[in-house]
């Protein structure tokens, strides 16, 4: 038996179900320019802080080798310094930039401080590694 009306989803009429979906026109594409700028500005954020900690462990990673070549007896701040670039160059070399490198060799304490930006985005990269100086004493 046919009344004359449609019925649309969870018995609602026909008219109801063609305004609603009226009303709705357009929201997919607004939807989308409101979201995909998120979603990219999520990304460059990942791909920012990927940067920044690959910069930091190489930074690490030269500053304590630096500080190991630095400390040893017979060793010094300038043969801890060349150490520092050449282990930065091959780790780091494309994730810190203009990086600074600064050894001091005390009689108690060696250190290094590697100070650099990250590519993009100029989030400073520091690191500093002491150890204690090595010094050859007689009984």
């Amino acid at each position: 038996m046919h009344t004359g009306t449609a019925h649309g989803p969870a018995g609602m009429p026909g008219a109801a179900v063609r305004r609603r979906r009226r009303g709705d026109r357009g929201s997919t594409p607004v939807e989308f320019a409101i979201g995909a700028p998120v979603i990219v500005g999520l990304l460059l954020l990942l791909v920012q802080a990927f940067f920044w900690g690959m910069g930091n462990l190489a930074a690490h990673a030269a500053a304590d080798h630096a500080v190991q070549t630095a400390r040893v007896a017979g060793g010094t701040a300038a043969a801890g310094h060349t150490d520092a670039a050449e282990m930065l160059s091959q780790l780091g070399g494309e994730f810190v930039d203009n990086p600074t490198v600064t050894v001091h060799r005390g009689t108690d304490t060696t250190t290094v401080t590697i100070h650099g930006t990250t590519h993009g985005l100029p989030i400073p990269v520091t690191v500093t590694v002491q150890a204690p100086t090595e010094r050859i004493t007689t009984p």
